[in-house]
């Protein structure tokens, strides 16, 4: 793999560890800042967007929130939303709404859609979208109970974790694997060249 020495200075807006993973092994190194974003908030005076510009909206206001503090760095800001017919789902925290969820989700379709931003000095330079369409399995109560306590995704949107058992719960997927774990890599690469960071 390849490691690369970053040529202009970049933060990645992120607490995630498997969008920290996805970075690394891409072979970014980069310093990573939480940002304390009320999402909730953004999402309700932001009822009339369509769910990838909602991802985009919060994408750039994690990075505009880091880029506040951070003059002349780059900051990466990255969110996903998931979304079942006009429904977002957001993460569980809990067994009874990952039970939930995963009925709901059981024998049908519904996307991951991921949003990027990079702000410079409080100023957004950058937007990206994509999204990734999941057909799951018809699962059994005790399939969806058995898997829950296999991975606790009670962090993840969707009540799963694709990149571990998570996978085996889909007959059908269309698009990216890091749409689906929430951070489209290879988009963010192309920006990365076509910008001289790397």
């Amino acid at each position: 793999m390849n490691k690369f020495d970053l040529l202009k200075p970049l933060i990645i807006a992120t607490s995630s560890s498997i969008r920290k993973e996805i970075i690394s092994n891409a072979g970014l190194d980069c310093e990573y800042v939480s940002s304390d974003l009320d999402e909730e908030k953004i999402k309700k005076k932001n009822l009339n967007l369509t769910f990838v510009d909602l991802a985009i909206k919060l994408a750039s206001a994690k990075a505009l929130e880091i880029s506040k503090k951070n003059k002349d760095i780059y900051v990466l800001g990255v969110d996903q939303i998931c979304q079942f017919d006009d429904e977002i789902l957001n993460k569980p925290l809990n067994k009874v709404n990952c039970t939930k969820t995963l009925s709901k989700l059981s024998g049908n379709t519904h996307a991951q859609n991921c949003g990027m931003s990079i702000a410079y000095n409080n100023k957004i330079i950058w937007n990206e979208s994509s999204t990734a369409y999941l057909e799951m399995k018809d699962l059994s109560a005790q399939q969806i109970s058995d898997y829950i306590d296999l991975d606790e995704p009670f962090n993840s949107c969707g009540s799963y974790k694709y990149e571990k058992n998570g996978k085996d719960l889909f007959k059908n997927i269309s698009g990216s694997i890091f749409t689906i774990q929430g951070l489209d890599i290879d988009k963010v690469l192309f920006f990365l060249r076509q910008n001289q960071f790397i």
